[in-house]
């Protein structure tokens, strides 16, 4: 979560555009959503008198190199309905409400240990599904996955197994995205793979490689893992 891009932007429009502005950026935000490496976007008006910048427009990425990316296909770029004054934050520092623990069967989906997920998938208890955009995918997959990106949801939901889906992304933020529409869909038991790719990794678990049908790990730590665990 601490490798997050913020991108804020402050408006200055007159009241009279407002409402042409926000249509404009209504259809350009969803553009953004199919793009990779976006995380979510918010607008904002300021309840302050008098303000010079009447928006803010919030946007997460998982970097500055996806949002400069995403600003190449940005439908707004040259607009001139508002003044708009964008500048680029790294997020150091989440604090999130506590959650209740869940079963899979709740609002949010259950967090699910990379090991865990890998072990009930061979046993065929679950299906991996990676999330993540089509070009991550070809460039290295958790071995036992398929593939729905984020932007294709919730309607390839009915092209995926019945039973529990496990959903994974690159650090775990667009998993819980996957997970939580799947949950809205009427899926359940549905989780989201802690950490993501990375801890995939980390934890020496397969991955499959480009030009590669079989899949490579990091040593003997898969079978050390899925022991202890």
């Amino acid at each position: 979560m601490e490798s997050r891009h913020v991108v804020i932007i402050p408006i200055e429009i007159d009241e009279e555009k407002e409402a042409d502005y926000l249509a404009a950026w209504q259809d350009a935000a969803k553009v953004m959503a199919a793009q990779p490496g976006f995380i979510r976007t918010y607008m904002f008006r300021t309840i302050v008198p008098g303000s010079r910048f009447p928006l803010v427009n919030v946007a997460e990425w998982e970097s500055t190199r996806h949002w400069e990316e995403a600003m190449n296909v940005c439908p707004m770029m040259g607009q001139r309905i508002a003044v708009a004054h964008a500048s680029n934050y790294e997020a150091i520092r989440t604090v999130l409400p506590p959650q209740s623990p869940s079963s899979g069967d709740g609002r949010v989906p259950a967090d699910l240990s990379p090991v865990e997920a890998r072990r009930r998938a061979e046993e065929g208890r679950l299906t991996l599904v990676d999330v993540r955009a089509d070009d991550e995918w070809a460039a290295r997959r958790p071995a036992g996955a398929v593939h729905a990106a984020l932007s294709t949801l919730p309607a390839s939901l009915s092209d995926l197994p019945d039973g529990p889906l496990a959903f994974v992304c690159r650090t775990g933020d667009r998993s819980a995205q996957g997970g939580v529409q799947a949950i809205r869909a009427g899926r359940s038991s549905v989780y989201s793979v802690a950490g993501g790719l990375e801890a995939w990794e980390a934890a020496g678990l397969p991955v499959v490689l480009p030009g590669s049908e079989s899949a490579q790990n990091n040593g003997d730590r898969v079978a050390d893992a899925v022991r202890e665990s």
